[in-house]
């Protein structure tokens, strides 16, 4: 009996709404970097600026997803902000999101919690806007993570804690 394995999985968790082109968008840029990603929507109804909203939404929903996971998370009230970018390692996931309390929860449910800064720019497109973090910095991470050109490692120096 043979094994399959399973594509990697991308979750996605923003404020953004479906209404234009942002979710769409950054899955491009997902799939451009990890073709065999299955994506996988969470919620893009967090209130706007919600940070509370987007840690209690990916602290629910991301135990039931299988280990290794990634899950991508902008609700970025402080985008083009000196506030930082994350990678988490945490209860068998990873985590990419602004360093704004969006993993509170989920680094309170999980004591071993590591967090690296995310500042390595290969792992970025080439000419990152001020605006769109989601696209041009935690999409390409993400995707990068989640076809294994990337390990978590790589993404940047440690990080004592999160917010």
């Amino acid at each position: 009996m043979s094994v399959s394995r399973v594509p990697p999985i991308v979750t996605l968790t923003t404020d953004f709404g479906l209404a234009d082109h942002y979710v769409g968008t950054m899955k491009g840029v997902i799939l451009s970097r990890c073709p065999g990603a299955q994506l996988v929507d969470i919620s893009h109804e967090i209130p706007p600026f919600s940070i509370f909203s987007a840690a209690y939404t990916i602290d629910q929903a991301a135990l039931y997803f299988p280990p290794g996971t990634v899950h991508l998370i902008v609700v970025d009230p402080g985008v083009g902000t000196p506030r930082r970018a994350l990678c988490a390692e945490a209860l068998g996931h990873l985590f990419v999101a602004p360093d704004n309390g969006v993993l509170s929860l989920v680094a309170a449910r999980d004591a071993n919690l590591r967090a690296r800064e995310l500042t390595n720019r290969e792992l970025w497109l080439r000419t990152p806007s001020a605006t769109f973090h989601g696209r041009d910095i935690f999409a390409p991470a993400a995707a990068a993570l989640a076809s294994g050109s990337a390990r978590f490692e790589d993404v940047g120096p440690d990080r004592k804690s999160v917010v």
